[in-house]
């Protein structure tokens, strides 16, 4: 599985607060199922919970989403572009430590695919395209 390791240098990259202190970020893997593609051939979809934990956050809640839904857009474009999906796709929990600080829980449903070469290698799809949102139609104000 790679995207756990992106969304983490994402949010590093996003947060330089975090960043100066990166043991405060906690990334799981949970609910995780295997899916069968179906095709007769050895291939598989992972499909799992991705849980970040932020530990001690002092930044804005605005930009740690902005961060998330970047991301989100960029390595699973197909939820932000199904209602259902998006509604349910991406949760949070905060618990409030003192007026500055917060631990901040994050949830994401993903998947990623999996084939299985003769060989015995493994062949992960390319990533996503750099902007998979172009097409979409943001506010200009």
């Amino acid at each position: 599985m790679n995207k756990p390791g992106r969304f983490r240098t994402a949010l590093l990259a996003a947060l330089p607060d975090l960043a100066s202190d990166p043991q405060r970020l906690s990334i799981f893997v949970e609910k995780g199922k295997l899916v069968a593609n179906g095709t007769g051939g050895a291939g598989w979809q992972y499909s799992y919970q991705l849980t970040a934990i932020l530990q001690d956050f002092a930044g804005d809640m605005d930009t740690l989403a902005k961060a998330v839904m970047a991301w989100v857009a960029t390595e699973q474009p197909d939820m932000l572009k199904n209602p259902a999906q998006a509604e349910r796709g991406i949760r949070f929990e905060c618990e409030l430590m003192t007026a500055e600080l917060a631990d901040v829980s994050i949830e994401i449903d993903l998947t990623e695919a999996v084939f299985a070469d003769d060989d015995g290698s493994f062949d992960h799809p390319a990533e996503p395209p750099a902007d998979p949102t172009s097409d979409w139609l943001w506010p200009t104000n």
